[in-house]
């Protein structure tokens, strides 16, 4: 009886923000996890024995130097062996630069489902320690 004598959006407006309000939420909470995460170099450094140390520069490149530990997938060859890599390890990437193929290949691997997913930030070209 309570309800025949109240309007329709008195009660169905405030219902309706609350489903609309927990979605958002939901799906807020979901997607902080897909986030590539820019390490310095010192940090890079210091975390990337604690996972998969990933270098994605053409063969060529990696051949003449590299960061000691890291094994070379190039270019989109990473994705094709993903079989490789294990999921439960932190993956830390790095190439040339921090921007483009890094950072696509950073979050095609966090949506398989690879987390955490850190990228050397400033690239190959600003790690200031002693390459092999």
């Amino acid at each position: 009886m309570f309800i025949y004598t109240l309007n329709i959006t008195q009660w169905v407006l405030p219902i309706g923000l609350g489903i609309l309000l927990g979605a958002v939420i939901a799906y807020k909470r979901g997607s902080e996890n897909l986030k590539i995460t820019y390490l310095e170099p010192e940090d890079f450094r210091s975390n990337m024995r604690k996972g998969q140390l990933i270098d994605i520069r053409i063969k060529e490149d990696y051949d003449l130097e590299k960061i000691n530990g890291s094994r070379n997938f190039p270019k989109k060859e990473l994705l094709r062996n993903l079989y490789k890599l294990r999921k439960d390890q932190a993956v830390f990437l790095y190439h040339d630069d921090d921007r483009g193929l890094v950072k696509t290949i950073g979050n095609k691997l966090l949506k398989k489902g690879y987390r955490p997913v850190y990228v050397l930030k400033g690239g190959f070209k600003n790690w200031p320690f002693p390459k092999k």
